[in-house]
């Protein structure tokens, strides 16, 4: 056992990079690891002294922020289980989770005090509650209300010392509590080992898009863009590595990498050699090679910890006797030539580069910049952020606003030099639609990452043409899988397929099936399902719900309606409870919304199905027009005809403001129906 690996990331960081290296920038706040790692644990330290230990739940409700991610390691450092909690929550639902947890103690910001202490009395449970009333790093001015603590106080008044509580991977790392779109939220059980497969799952597709080392003889570093821009992005991962083609000696060589995790997954061999002067990467291992070397380690975070070692003294010397065991014990091998190994070792002839200067503090060499954009209690943004401090080299970068902002979001690229990009479609469209998105830099992107919800072929167009050296990363999944099953990546406009979610990431089995279980052939809607190590636990104290969706072979149903493409992708169609049924036909909400959403007078759409005497459910679209447009309901239907089958057309259209949306930008359909639902509407 060891201690959270979570935790270890920003431990071995804060110890091992330049002091003043960043980890986190919110707004024109810089944090570096040092700072963020003695936080995490003054939070840590101050929760065990309040009586939170191994196993308990503790609650927090934050935005996007430092304090978050403080808040969430400092209970994982303890082995106890951080339970994220939906800021928009009404007063019902938050003593819901809070009850339903089990929560022990419950951290929030200053805006939701007032619901707090009207909510106090009916929480006996909770043990303590702490608020942050002040900024961060400023306590407050005035004392926090009677029975409460003060978040910066807190912090103040505890120790910065390191924390060592074991954890086991079948630990609980999280409770995540699911939208609650058919009745009360269901807390997510998600393991370590859940986080770590999937991780493992996404590396491991990463490593095997890159060009086939059949390709070894071709001189190009890229044959297109799509190659291009994937070498890019996994620069990162390769960087450790171009060193050794600095030396004159190297630079013909052939060099061979393979990590051996001991788990279910480990990615394929990594074939390095030096193209058009730059380190090009191939997946496979090719017959013959210069250098080969094979690290067996126990987790994959190993091996970006031994990538940070090297940034500071102190580090290199913890190194050099971790390399030295594991060349002893086996754990490394490095095969070839004895002169080319001696090499690896030799000091490099002439004055070394000098490094640039720093444009405000340190950024760590190789290091990602990334903005993960959505609410982080949404696992999608809260799983991507868990993978980018794990395995990548970088900080991350969030926005002051609560709001998003497009023209905050675009300065902030511009300025912190942004890697990954994540955001819902609804963010995308903001930020593709911005009138002045011409005037921003966004060369840095690297990645492009999309989710939550099915974002049109329309806007990935638009979106790999205004960020010129982005892989585009449309990642399908949900909660339950921690979160990713699927992942399609695009490079050029010309390859986008409209509602393809792509290959199935290794590990991950599949099956569509019918409504009575079976398998259907290609190109047949079914519901999509699941095996993997990235399945979660359960339900938290609801069996019986668990139950429903993970059947008695193991099978997770998703409630995803899809098919298999001849290419082998997966085509997601629908929510299986979306499906509108009328006169013994089926019909797919978004089909018929992609249809009227092209009209030029409409802003946005959600199709729905209200009870109808004679056909069982009719098609209704509910509809917000264009700021300033005047739309008839006979302009809509009409739009729809030679588009869809008649029987998919709407009966029916109302007229709305606005479509009420979660917090990662997806339509509530079951709101709109509550509304507009009913016949008479």
């Amino acid at each position: 056992m060891r201690i959270s690996p979570f935790y270890e990331s920003v431990e071995v960081r804060a110890k091992y990079y330049p002091p003043d290296t960043v980890a986190m920038v919110f707004g024109d706040l810089e944090i570096t690891w040092k700072t963020f790692y003695e936080r995490i644990n003054r939070m840590g330290n101050a929760l065990r002294k309040l009586g939170l230990t191994r196993g308990d739940k503790c609650a927090f409700l934050f935005h996007n922020s430092p304090e978050f991610l403080e808040i969430n390691l400092a209970i994982q450092a303890l082995g106890a289980v951080p339970v994220p909690v939906n800021y928009r929550y009404v007063k019902g639902e938050l003593q819901y989770v809070l009850e339903n947890s089990d929560s022990k103690g419950f951290l929030f910001e200053a805006d939701y005090l007032p619901m707090v202490e009207e909510l106090r009395p009916e929480l006996p449970k909770i043990d303590f509650f702490i608020a942050q009333r002040g900024s961060w790093g400023t306590p407050p001015g005035t004392p926090p209300p009677a029975g409460m603590l003060e978040y910066e106080e807190v912090m103040a008044d505890s120790s910065p010392r390191g924390i060592n509580v074991p954890v086991s991977p079948e630990d609980l790392a999280v409770i995540c509590y699911t939208g609650g779109t058919t009745g009360r939220s269901k807390g997510v059980m998600l393991s370590y080992h859940n986080f770590i497969a999937n991780q493992q799952q996404l590396s491991s597709l990463l490593f095997s898009l890159l060009p086939p080392v059949a390709e070894l003889d071709r001189e190009q570093y890229a044959r297109n863009e799509v190659e291009r821009k994937l070498q890019e992005s996994l620069g990162n991962v390769i960087g450790p590595f171009a060193g050794i083609f600095q030396n004159p000696e190297m630079a013909e060589k052939i060099i061979v990498f393979e990590l051996q995790l001991g788990g279910p997954i480990d990615p394929p061999p990594l074939t390095m050699a030096l193209r058009e002067g730059k380190v090009k990467g191939m997946s496979g291992k090719p017959e013959g090679y210069d250098l080969r070397f094979l690290l067996r380690l126990d987790d994959p975070q190993d091996f970006t910890n031994l990538t940070i070692y090297p940034s500071t003294p102190k580090g290199k010397l913890v190194l050099l006797p971790k390399l030295l065991h594991m060349l002893l014990t086996g754990r490394i091998k490095i095969q070839g030539n004895t002169s080319d190994i001696l090499r690896l070792f030799r000091r490099r002839s002439g004055p070394a580069p000098r490094p640039p200067k720093p444009r405000r503090r340190t950024k760590a060499k190789g290091s990602n910049r990334a903005m993960p954009l959505p609410p982080l209690f949404h696992l999608a943004s809260y799983a991507l952020w868990l993978t980018f401090l794990v395995h990548q080299k970088g900080a991350t970068v969030f926005p002051v606003n609560p709001k998003f902002d497009p023209e905050e979001v675009l300065t902030l690229i511009e300025r912190e030099n942004v890697t990954w990009a994540f955001m819902v479609p609804t963010m995308w469209k903001m930020v593709l639609d911005y009138p002045d998105i011409g005037r921003f830099d966004l060369k840095s992107v690297h990645v492009c990452l999309t989710g939550a919800a099915l974002l049109t072929d329309k806007y990935k167009k638009k979106m790999l043409a205004a960020f010129p050296n982005a892989l585009l990363m449309d990642a399908f999944g949900q909660t339950e899988m921690a979160p990713v099953t699927t992942v399609k990546v695009d490079g050029v406009a010309d390859e986008v397929k409209d509602r393809s979610v792509g290959r199935l990431l290794t590990g991950v089995e599949a099956r569509i099936v019918n409504d009575q279980g079976e398998e259907v052939p290609v190109g047949e809607v079914g519901e999509l399902c699941y095996k993997s190590d990235s399945l979660m636990r359960g339900y938290y104290k609801d069996e019986e719900k668990t139950q429903q969706v993970i059947d008695s072979a193991g099978w997770f149903h998703s409630g995803d309606l899809a098919y298999r493409g001849d290419d082998g992708e997966i085509y997601i169609v629908e929510r299986k409870q979306e499906c509108i049924s009328t006169g013994g036909e089926k019909i797919f909400p978004l089909e018929v919304e992609e249809v009227i959403q092209t009209h030029p007078k409409v802003d946005s759409v959600c199709v729905i199905g209200v009870p109808d005497e004679q056909w069982g459910e009719s098609c209704r679209a509910v509809v917000v027009p264009k700021p300033g447009e005047s739309i008839a309901s006979e302009e809509i239907i009409d739009w729809c005809k030679d588009k869809i089958a008649g029987y998919k057309k709407p009966r029916t259209v109302v007229f709305a403001d606005a479509l009420p949306l979660s917090p990662v930008g997806k339509v509530l359909r079951a709101k709109i129906k509550e509304t507009f639902g009913k016949p008479s509407a």
